[in-house]
């Protein structure tokens, strides 16, 4: 690997000979030394300038969303207005799928025995089964709220079931009118004019995502769980189990780099079944293809930050021998992102595997993390 400049070189000022000894986190065989190892150094910059900004960029649009639907429910409803709302959903769902391929920490913190996560998207922790009724019944689990709730305030949901609030709830109210009967923009208006509960409703979806986004927002960024420290920061230098016991889910001490890698196994998993791309295609706007290719955009910026260093994923993983494994990934995602350009569901599915598969095998060797780590097919 060709020297650090003059300029990196500062971020990795604590180099001392002891290092070789006590590198914290992940062995290496690589030749750069550091207080950290190189792959923990590595992990840090790609949560730094990949998941971080994702998650910085869903909560800026859930919050344009959340001002949307308020203008959308001030004074009678129109197309026009209704565009505007709807592309600002669309806009929510695709920062949505550049902040998926990292769930962990706070998107998996639990309330009322569902993580965090359930309330944006509950559709993504259900079973397959339960992916299709949730979908199926989420029109008529609307007007039964609507018709049992009377007033409808902002936190009139915020005790309701993960199923009931959530972007793709929301996506039903904005894209379907409630008998379901249409899709056809004045006839969604009709709707709304003639059902105000309904923008009540939507305002409360509205207001919970906002709530539970900056929540999420705020854990990653300030304080993780009432210590006073980032989920970042405690993250990144594998400080986790310092501060939660073993019997809770961070007090594990899985090093960081093989939950991150184990995180974007997993919804490489979930993505490479064909059904959801049928499924959230449900209104015809090819949100769901737009979405995917924020995801892939995610995942290539947590192995690549060669524009702001040199000790990258893909640069550790070369400096440990694995140069064709980080071009055939390189490929890989190349051609990934050909058949979400192409909408081919088919090849998609089998590049989401082929990619899968780098990362079951070529990411965790060679970054020479737990050699004892298995992957289960499939995805719950």
């Amino acid at each position: 690997m060709k020297m650090l400049n003059r300029n990196k070189a500062i971020a990795f000022s604590l180099i001392t000979i002891t290092s070789l000894l006590s590198g914290c986190g992940s062995e290496s065989d690589s030749e750069i030394i550091t207080s950290q190892s190189e792959v923990d150094l590595a992990i840090e910059t790609a949560i730094k300038e990949s998941t971080v900004p994702a998650i910085d960029d869903f909560a800026l649009k859930i919050s344009t969303l959340n001002t949307e639907i308020d203008n959308f429910c001030t004074g009678p409803a129109d197309t026009t207005k209704l565009s505007t709302v709807q592309n600002a959903w669309k806009d929510s769902f695709n920062s949505w799928y550049g902040v998926l391929p990292f769930k962990f920490g706070p998107l998996s913190i639990t309330n009322n025995s569902s993580a965090a996560l359930d309330y944006i998207d509950f559709y993504r922790n259900a079973t397959a089964a339960n992916q299709t009724i949730f979908l199926d019944n989420s029109n008529s689990e609307i007007s039964t709220f609507i018709d049992a709730a009377g007033t409808i305030s902002e936190t009139s949901l915020s005790n309701s079931r993960p199923k009931e609030l959530g972007l793709l709830t929301l996506e039903t109210a904005l894209f379907e009118t409630l008998a379901g009967d249409s899709t056809t923009a004045s006839n969604i208006v009709i709707d709304f004019n003639n059902e105000t509960e309904k923008c009540d409703f939507i305002q409360a979806i509205g207001y919970e995502l906002n709530t539970r986004t900056t929540t999420i927002q705020n854990q990653w960024k300030v304080d993780y769980r009432n210590t006073g420290i980032s989920y970042q920061t405690l993250f990144s230098q594998n400080t986790l189990e310092e501060y939660f016991s073993s019997f809770d889910d961070d007090g594990k001490g899985t090093p960081a780099s093989e939950a991150v890698v184990v995180s974007i196994q997993e919804f490489l998993d979930f993505i490479g079944n064909a059904d959801i791309i049928n499924e959230l295609n449900r209104y015809g706007n090819d949100t769901i293809w737009s979405a995917l290719a924020k995801s892939v955009d995610s995942i290539e910026k947590i192995l690549d930050q060669s524009d702001t260093t040199e000790l990258s994923i893909y640069a550790v993983m070369k400096n440990n021998g694995y140069e064709q494994d980080v071009e055939t990934i390189k490929t890989n995602i190349i051609d990934l992102k050909d058949k979400i350009t192409n909408k081919n569901i088919t090849d998609f599915e089998a590049a989401a595997k082929a990619l899968d598969g780098n990362f079951k095998t070529s990411v965790i060797n060679g970054l020479n993390i737990n050699k004892g780590l298995t992957f289960a097919d499939g995805d719950s």
